[in-house]
């Protein structure tokens, strides 16, 4: 009888979980979504666009309009990611305060 030998998963652990609910304070200024905890990495991220307006995301930079546009009521799902620092987002409709609120989860 053959002997097989037990699988290896390589797929980052996420132990730490970062609830968020943030609408942005200042209309066409970006601002932080999300921190990433001390000494770990952002690893699967769920999140969702409330509106009003279109709103920017981006990972480990501040955020611009032509980032990863979501449209009011859009919702962005991804993980295997390695985010070291942060979440940023900032509106691409004009005068508007969006709120996004979602979850990060983070671990070595």
């Amino acid at each position: 009888m053959p002997i097989n030998p037990r699988p290896t998963f390589n797929f980052p652990f996420a132990d730490t979980s970062t609830p968020f609910d943030v609408t942005l304070a200042v209309p066409d200024t970006a601002e932080d979504l999300v921190t990433v905890p001390g000494g770990k990495k952002g690893r699967a991220i769920s999140l969702v666009n409330e509106g009003p307006g279109t709103v920017a995301i981006a990972f480990d930079v501040t955020a611009i309009v032509t980032d990863l546009v979501l449209e009011p009521g859009d919702t962005y799902d991804d993980q295997n990611l390695e985010i070291a620092t942060k979440l940023s987002f900032i509106n691409v409709t004009a005068a508007v305060s969006p709120r996004v609120h979602g979850i990060l989860w983070s671990g070595d």
